[in-house]
């Protein structure tokens, strides 16, 4: 199966571990380091399939044309994935710093440069010329002029011949971009603060919400709680596996991660899902979290996001997490 990713590009700046942020003037030494690596929705998406055993997977977002554009590129590439690099000229490619204090959620510093540019026109050109099993698009919320295209670039990936998976964060302006979307899309993952922030209700709320936007599956996950699924009208509350979490930046990306390639390996199509039996997916979701959980035990969006940590997880873990799974409606 091909699979093209799209979405951001950045580099990845992780301080692990902190104890406390000091005051002013102060020093902190990271007890755990300071770790580089390339992240954005498309790399940290692609970089997972690749571990988990995917041979064909492509990935699209724009850097800059500095020496982080270039890391970025060097090691997509080093991990197994064919990078289609959009590389804006005079911009710097972007960083993003996450600061990690014990028992603390993620403190995220980022820049909006680069990794807010990519052209949808080269999204599509994309598509028609490696025609993918799948286009998983990214970074929803934060592309400045892919979003704004939204709706047609997943038009065109439909007309293809492609599925679709739709991931979003948090809007720099608004959701207006997802009204044309629903109705191209096979699967969307967003995380419970994004569905609230969606929807301008409280959980429940936003799930209702969704319920009735016409994609056939919608997956919103919640961290250590586990995720709801909403296929055809009815819910699928599944748990999390259970995990000593170390560092959650990309939990969400290689839940994705988890998802697709455990849908190419069962031959599940995301293109059929209307017409699928719910209890068709609960492998898939329970694969999905597993890629998730992996991800949480090392540093970083990609690093333990591999079919070896995985395949422990599922056989440890796995058949409770089925077992406890409860379908509503």
């Amino acid at each position: 199966m091909l699979i093209l990713c799209s979405g951001s590009y950045l580099a990845d700046i992780l301080v692990p571990g902190l104890p406390g942020i000091g005051p002013p003037g102060s020093l902190t030494y990271a007890p755990m380091g300071i770790h580089l690596s390339p992240g954005g929705h498309s790399a940290n998406v692609a970089v997972c399939l690749a571990q988990l055993g995917q041979r064909r997977v492509h990935s699209v977002g724009c850097v800059g044309d500095d020496a982080m554009g270039e890391y970025v590129v060097r090691e997509l590439s080093r991990a197994g994935v064919s990078v289609h690099p959009q590389v804006a000229a005079g911009v710097p490619t972007a960083k993003n710093v996450a600061l990690t204090v014990e028992g603390e959620d993620r403190r995220f510093i980022a820049e909006l440069t680069a990794n807010t540019l990519l052209d949808p026109g080269r999204v599509m050109g994309l598509v028609d010329e490696l025609k993918p099993w799948l286009l998983y698009q990214g970074t929803v919320g934060g592309l400045k002029y892919l979003d704004a295209q939204l709706g047609g670039v997943l038009a065109h990936a439909k007309q293809a011949g492609s599925a679709t998976l739709v991931d979003v964060i948090p809007p720099t302006g608004g959701w207006g971009h997802m009204g044309e979307a629903y109705g191209h899309t096979d699967v969307l993952h967003l995380n419970l603060r994004e569905a609230m922030m969606l929807s301008s209700a409280d959980a429940d709320g936003a799930l209702r919400l969704l319920t009735g936007v016409g994609v056939p599956l919608v997956i919103v996950s919640d961290g250590g709680n586990g995720l709801v699924a909403l296929h055809r009208g009815r819910r699928l509350k599944m748990p999390a596996f259970s995990v000593q979490a170390v560092d959650a930046t990309g939990a969400g990306d290689a839940l994705c991660a988890g998802l697709v390639n455990s849908m190419a390996r069962l031959g599940v199509d995301p293109a059929e899902l209307a017409g699928a039996e719910t209890r068709d997916l609960l492998t898939p979701l329970m694969e999905a979290q597993a890629a998730g959980a992996a991800c949480v035990t090392g540093i970083g969006a990609t690093a333990n996001v591999r079919r070896s940590v995985t395949e422990a997880l599922i056989e440890k873990q796995g058949g409770r997490v089925l077992k406890a799974a409860e379908l509503a409606g």
